[in-house]
């Protein structure tokens, strides 16, 4: 016996290209934060100020954030309403991040923060966007 759906029940909205654009770049961002921590890893018995449990906290900081990064990513294409804040607060860090980097020499890592922050936190307000999570209901 097949039942017919409720009139209030409404069907999921499709999944817009910015949720999958979004979710791309939170993905290259946590690769970027894994990469940054094996290189962290790489320079780990190099002499510094900070003792060997200092430097295997922020190991383990670095690759949490990255393994944090890579489950709102998943979570942001699964459509998660959750994942939207976490995805906010990461790209408002990040632009903290990148604009003492915008002068001399790192001026590139200042812009390769700066660029993808940018666009993540456009594409989080964007009405399909907010229509999928459910902020708000989608015009037609």
């Amino acid at each position: 016996m097949i039942s017919e759906p409720n009139a209030d029940q409404t069907a999921p909205l499709p999944r817009p290209a910015s949720i999958v654009a979004i979710a791309g770049l939170l993905a290259l961002e946590a690769a970027g934060v894994l990469a940054a921590a094996g290189w962290y890893l790489s320079s780990l018995g190099a002499p510094g100020p900070v003792p060997l449990g200092g430097r295997i906290f922020m190991l383990a900081l670095l690759v949490g954030a990255a393994v944090w990064q890579a489950a709102v990513a998943l979570n942001v294409f699964r459509g998660r309403p959750w994942t939207r804040a976490a995805a906010l607060v990461w790209q408002v860090f990040q632009v903290i991040f990148a604009v003492p980097l915008l002068g001399g020499a790192t001026t590139l890592a200042g812009i390769g923060l700066l660029v993808p922050a940018g666009a993540i936190i456009v594409l989080l307000f964007d009405p399909r966007v907010t229509a999928f999570y459910g902020d708000r209901a989608e015009r037609s």
